[in-house]
């Protein structure tokens, strides 16, 4: 039986236009930055890192994200979107250029990490807000997708670009690479959000009550999934480079190749995902991605090389447009800058546990076993997407 079209019939506001397309170079440029930051465990292994303690230093900077992220949803319901992206912008470009001088694993190192996480979660709460405010609820599958594509396309393109500076120029010419794609973001950002960002919020429209959003079941539950799948993601990005290097190959084509296929399921499915529906997509992705970690250990180095690319590429291109969409989906407009933070706070809450207990579940076992028992947490997902109470409550 084929699900019933979402929005059928309705007449939906244009999304594309010289906003949209900046808003998504922004998008790039800060990702580009982060997406350079997956291969910081190189750095710290030449620093003499074991696994649990690079988890640890990786998991800083979305601890710091998340534990930030509510004062940055008040902050953007008062303040307003752009100021809160710019500050947020502003702060990573000073934590990115700190990493140049810090050549040892210690409380500078980790000073730097909270900073940069801090900054990171400002641009997140402010850039998401704007996404879930400004676009139309019949366009949000393809907005979140075209904006997935945009992040996908950094981390499919700053490793590899990554890697080959490590090899020219060490790891300095890393961090300068970083600060820049940063400066490039700022100056989308400043393009992008003047003709689309929401008017101030009125007196008496400012408070988030965080509480009060969190009645909602169905929005619970996508809490759940939500924080499953970032922690599966988590734990692909922040280990990949390590398994590869293990194994003798290059982590670079894996980011390459496996994003790609993201970009083009984001390209091309954004507009079947709203007429199809969220949900019947959350259901059939779930499958799809726990197969593609199931298959990384055994096929990075083999010529089963195409298949963990193409399920585990395919699984996140899916499942990332649609829990930003669901997300989006609920809460008034002047609540959404309180549900995006709740919703990016707990993506940001499996990037940590995807970096601090897969650090230490990989410490104490192998590798290879992590990336097992990271394919069967992804059936906890499956499971709340067919099980649980969704209901109807979402508003627009």
């Amino acid at each position: 039986m084929i699900p019933q079209r979402e929005h059928r019939g309705k007449k939906t506001a244009r999304l594309w236009g010289i906003p949209f397309i900046f808003l998504n170079i922004s998008f790039l440029g800060v990702f580009t930055n982060i997406a350079l930051f997956y291969l910081y465990p190189l750095a710290l292994n030449a620093m003499g890192g074991q696994t649990d303690v690079i988890g640890f230093v990786m998991g800083l900077f979305s601890i710091a994200t998340v534990t930030s992220r509510p004062l940055c949803g008040k902050l953007v319901s008062s303040k307003g979107e752009f100021r809160v992206i710019s500050a947020g912008i502003a702060v990573s470009l000073v934590a990115s250029s700190a990493y140049f001088f810090i050549t040892e694993i210690g409380p500078c190192m980790f000073l730097v990490r909270v900073v940069h996480g801090i900054g990171f979660s400002a641009f997140i709460s402010g850039s998401f807000s704007l996404a879930a405010k400004a676009f139309d609820p019949g366009k949000r599958g393809e907005a979140f997708s075209i904006i997935g594509a945009s992040l996908m396309a950094a981390v499919a393109l700053a490793p590899p670009f990554g890697e080959s500076l490590i090899h020219k120029w060490g790891f300095h010419a890393l961090y300068i690479a970083a600060a820049i794609s940063l400066v490039l973001g700022w100056i989308a950002a400043l393009v992008a959000i003047y003709p689309i960002s929401p008017p101030p919020p009125k007196s008496g429209q400012t408070h988030v009550r965080y509480l009060s959003l969190l009645k909602n079941r169905s929005f619970i539950f996508l809490l759940f999934s939500t924080l499953i799948f970032a922690h599966c993601q988590s734990t692909v990005g922040n280990f990949l480079a390590l398994i590869a290097a293990e194994k003798g190959v290059s982590s670079g084509r894996f980011f390459f190749a496996t994003y790609s296929v993201a970009i083009l399921i984001l390209l091309t499915m954004g507009r079947i995902i709203d007429g199809y529906g969220k949900l019947f997509f959350l259901k059939l992705s779930y499958p799809i991605l726990i197969l593609g970690i199931l298959f990384i250990p055994v096929a990075i180095d083999s010529a089963f090389f195409p298949v963990a690319v193409i399920l585990y590429g395919t699984g996140i291109g899916l499942l990332f447009p649609v829990h930003n969409a669901l997300a989006a989906d609920h809460g008034r407009k002047t609540e959404k800058p309180g549900i995006m933070s709740l919703f990016t706070a707990t993506y940001d809450t499996g990037f940590i546990t995807g970096a601090i207990v897969s650090g230490w579940f990989a410490y104490q076992t192998t590798l290879d076993m992590l990336f097992f028992a990271t394919g069967l947490f992804g059936l906890l997902g499956l499971l709340i997407a067919l099980l649980a109470p969704w209901g109807t409550s979402v508003k627009y």
